[in-house]
């Protein structure tokens, strides 16, 4: 990583948003913008004469389905962190603080026997 230059890190995805409306022919035309979500972190060094100066920001996001949006649009919950931190050349620091936890439900088996219900089977 050179001096200044920023450096991203990002797992997720791309979710596609509305974006900003247009006219053509007096008709409007909606574009679509697609905005990363996931676990995303960026650092961006500035070499001091002792110190390595770090400039820090890390995020999880996700897009919730929301039925109050603009034309149904998915609403992006976030959790971010920016900060700033000095080190000297060959310490360790260590990133912390955003957690995500998440329930969801699945069923198992085979979709044919569901359909037909149990009573068929036993």
């Amino acid at each position: 990583m050179s001096n200044g230059a920023k450096a991203a890190f990002s797992v997720g995805s791309e979710v596609p948003v509305l974006g900003q409306v247009s006219y053509s022919d007096n008709k409007p035309v909606q574009s679509i913008e697609y905005r990363s979500s996931g676990v995303i972190l960026s650092v961006q060094p500035e070499i001091r004469q002792d110190l390595i100066e770090l400039n820090i920001d890390q995020q999880i996001s996700n897009f919730a389905k929301t039925e109050t949006g603009v034309n149904n649009s998915p609403t992006l919950i976030k959790r971010q962190v920016n900060t700033q931190v000095s080190v000297a050349d060959g310490d360790i620091i260590l990133l912390g603080g955003l957690a995500e936890n998440k329930v969801s439900e699945a069923e198992t088996g085979f979709s044919f026997y569901r359909k037909i219900g149990y009573r068929l089977i036993g």
